[in-house]
């Protein structure tokens, strides 16, 4: 009976994604030059002729694509990306990551489901790519000094700069830039 009880607001919020994606508007990027050029494929009217349907919710490698009433399905893996509601995502690893920053090396968010309590709450993990199509890395310390070992200056920003992991996605208001970008446009470009 716990279970249940526990299941079932991951059913509820499982049925709303799925019912709330198929009216928004939703178009794929084929490659990353489409994005780069912002040349949407398959763009869904919000009507039944033209859907997406992304079936992320049980982490399906496929996505279902209705244009004109006829439909094909799309691996993932030879998809590189999508634009929903205003936001672009890529995917690696047939998971989506948003694409939260893209000035001189790409910020990613990626989202997953945790426990809270007697329900379910996502969590935002943070990552980043050197280029729109190598591969996506967790965004720590660590990483980002492997990441650009021939940038010395960039390394011993970040070392300075931050004690931790989690002050990597600090947010300057009055640049209105990530604090991290801004030491990397001062000390790489």
């Amino acid at each position: 009976m716990k279970t249940i009880r526990l299941l079932l607001p991951v059913l509820l919020m499982i049925v709303f994604m799925q019912s709330s994606l198929a009216k928004e508007k939703i178009g794929l990027y084929l490659t990353f030059n489409d994005f780069l050029s912002h040349k949407l494929s398959y763009e869904s009217d919000g009507g039944d002729r033209n859907k997406i349907k992304l079936h992320d919710v049980f982490a399906s490698d496929k996505i279902a694509v209705i244009q004109n009433g006829q439909k094909q399905i799309l691996s993932k893996n030879k998809v590189w990306g999508y634009r929903l509601d205003g936001k672009d995502y890529r995917f690696f690893n047939d998971e989506a990551y948003r694409i939260i920053d893209t000035d001189g090396f790409y910020i990613y968010g990626h989202n997953t489901p945790v426990p809270a309590g007697k329900g379910i709450k996502e969590s935002e993990s943070f990552y980043f790519s050197l280029t729109p199509e190598s591969t996506i890395k967790a965004l720590s310390i660590d990483n980002l000094e492997s990441a650009f070992p021939k940038d010395t200056k960039f390394r011993y920003k970040i070392e300075g700069f931050f004690k931790t992991d989690n002050e990597l996605t600090a947010y300057d208001n009055h640049l209105k830039e990530y604090k991290l970008k801004y030491l990397y446009h001062q000390t790489v470009k």
